[in-house]
């Protein structure tokens, strides 16, 4: 069957607020990022960080976009990624069950966000390259998150209808369901 001659659906063309709101978005979020780097001398930026920007301005009602998901997604799989790169032998088995062991905490945790995924393999991949240290987590993981949340938060509620986040940071439940 031919994919570009298929009758199935296509996702709802997105609307001209829309467009300029995605664009405004990753633009900013990735420049303030940029910036704010420059100027405190330490890496506030990876590469996950232009997939999150997708996340948070193309479907920021999505699940995997909300703040929890973005900061403890990809905090969860630094750690791990780090974990690794620090105390084990890296080869390709370490770096792909590094890769599947985020996957599983963030989904343990219930802070699935897929562009997090990445983090072990930037970590390990490079490893060789740049010295990585514990100190790695702020700068550029949680500092670059938190960040990349707080601008979506002023991009994404400004003149919306809909109010973004659907739900906020909360670690614990006292009641889940399930």
């Amino acid at each position: 069957m031919n994919i570009l001659a298929s009758k199935e659906k296509l996702a709802p063309k997105p609307s001209g607020q829309a467009l300029l709101r995605g664009f405004c978005g990753g633009t900013l979020s990735i420049f303030i990022l940029l910036l704010i780097g420059q100027y405190s001398h330490h890496a506030w930026i990876m590469a996950p960080f232009g997939a999150s920007c997708v996340l948070l301005y193309a479907v920021p009602q999505s699940p995997l976009a909300q703040p929890r998901n973005v900061i403890f997604g990809h905090v969860v799989s630094a750690a791990i990624g780090l974990c690794v790169a620090l105390y084990f032998p890296v080869n390709t088995f370490s770096i792909a069950i590094t890769v599947g062991l985020a996957i599983c905490c963030m989904q343990f945790f219930r802070c699935v966000h897929p562009p997090a995924g990445a983090n072990p393999l930037v970590i390990l991949l490079t490893v060789h390259i740049q010295h990585y240290d514990w100190w790695f987590l702020l700068f550029p993981v949680l500092s670059g998150a938190v960040s990349l949340v707080v601008v979506a938060y002023m991009v994404n509620n400004w003149r919306s209808s809909k109010p973004w986040p659907e739900y906020g940071l909360a670690v614990w439940h006292t009641k889940t369901k399930e």
